[in-house]
């Protein structure tokens, strides 16, 4: 790999927004703001703490208020970063269920009424993808997110078909993962 090449790499550590009373009621949260719970916050913390040992000054954030406290937590133990949130990392507009208990059964791969489509959450992470390579060539970057869009990401960066997103793992809650993308 040329030096060219090396310095073009960004290295994302994505990571997935701490857990909320809602998860633990098993509710649709979609693209509402949710409340942490004092475990999430926890995990949080051990995640701030956890991400001291990559090198980035840059965090980027859903809106959402469960994922921008847990860029929060994350900040606190790297001194020196910032968060810029950015809408394309809002999780899945989850259309009727928004708000409400996951119906049983409950296929991810299922589309209800006025419930945002694969399609939609991929263009919106190519767009954010072509934006951060734009932006921070070389650099680590930090993403907080929300785990249907983590899944699009993490399949459109694994070169895995759309139609199959609901077969990659769901990230646990203040879970991360490393992904260099040239």
């Amino acid at each position: 790999m040329s030096i060219t090449n090396l310095q073009n790499m960004i290295t994302l550590i994505i990571a997935r927004h701490g857990e909320t009373i809602e998860n633990g009621l098993n509710i649709c949260q979609g693209q509402t703001h949710g409340t942490l719970s004092k475990t999430g916050e926890k995990e949080n913390e051990l995640l701030g703490i956890q991400l001291r040992k990559f090198p980035f000054t840059t965090i980027y954030s859903s809106p959402l208020a469960r994922a921008l406290q847990t860029a929060g937590a994350i900040q606190q133990h790297n001194l020196g970063s910032i968060i810029i949130t950015d809408e394309r990392l809002m999780e899945r507009h989850l259309g009727v269920l928004q708000g409400k208990t996951y119906p049983t059964p409950y296929l991810e791969s299922d589309l209800y009424e006025e419930m945002e489509t694969v399609e939609s959450m991929a263009e919106r992470m190519n767009n954010f993808l072509s934006h951060i390579k734009q932006k921070h060539p070389g650099e680590t970057i930090v993403l907080v997110s929300h785990g249907y869009i983590i899944k699009v990401l993490l399949s459109l960066l694994n070169n895995l078909p759309l139609r199959d997103f609901h077969k990659v793992n769901l990230m646990n809650n203040s879970g991360f993962t490393e992904v260099v993308v040239e």
